[in-house]
């Protein structure tokens, strides 16, 4: 079997509970979701065919046992993971999806970090895949307050618990990212979630990796 690899790196996770830990990333290609503001678009089609033991060679170089595997939509590819993520027991391993998709590889993974894509994404509303536990995690992206609303409706009709959830702010750039930051961790103090970065645009920007 093959992957559809985008990239495989070593670098700090930038959201989420993990945020700052090294790790290294296997960006997967492919997506089956098209966002207004994805910050990796160079990851939504194409990517390089490469067979499990040359992905497990590549990860291996890296002096890291936390794997982050991301996207795209990882979970697009999950048949063709589980005999990589057999061989990687000693990893603790996050995967990021968009929770569109059911997941299969649960036993495999650490923490599952699902970033449910509501209407600021610019995507058709879709009825989660990946239902509350004690290893997932919810990110959302806030681009307004608008944003807000939706994303109440969305964490009371899922049953999702407040400390769960976790906002980040939207944006590419520095300044903008900064700006937004400030009134959301307001709104995190008041009504009880997680604030997030994004660190890793903080530091490098969207810019692939090289």
């Amino acid at each position: 079997m093959e992957l559809r690899v985008s990239e495989i790196f070593m670098s700090i996770q930038g959201e989420g509970p993990n945020v700052g830990r090294p790790a290294v990333f296997l960006r997967l290609n492919g997506c089956n979701l098209r966002c207004m503001w994805c910050d990796t678009k160079y990851a939504l089609s194409g990517g390089k065919r490469m067979t499990e033991e040359a992905v497990l060679e590549q990860i291996k170089r890296y002096p890291c046992d936390r794997l982050v595997i991301t996207g795209g939509e990882p979970l697009l590819q999950q048949d063709d993971l589980t005999p990589l993520l057999k061989k990687l027991k000693n990893y603790r391993i996050e995967v990021e999806t968009n929770g569109s998709i059911p997941l299969k590889i649960g036993q495999y993974i650490e923490q599952i970090n699902c970033s449910p894509k509501l209407k600021n994404s610019g995507n058709r509303a879709y009825e989660p895949a990946i239902r509350p536990s004690k290893k997932t995690i919810y990110k959302f992206v806030v681009k307004e307050s608008a944003d807000l609303e939706d994303i109440r409706r969305f964490i009371k009709t899922n049953r999702i618990p407040r400390e769960s959830v976790y906002l980040m702010p939207e944006g590419t750039k520095a300044d903008t990212l900064l700006r937004r930051s400030k009134w959301i961790i307001e709104v995190c103090k008041k009504e009880g979630y997680n604030f997030s970065p994004r660190l890793h645009i903080l530091l490098y920007g969207s810019q692939r990796k090289k």
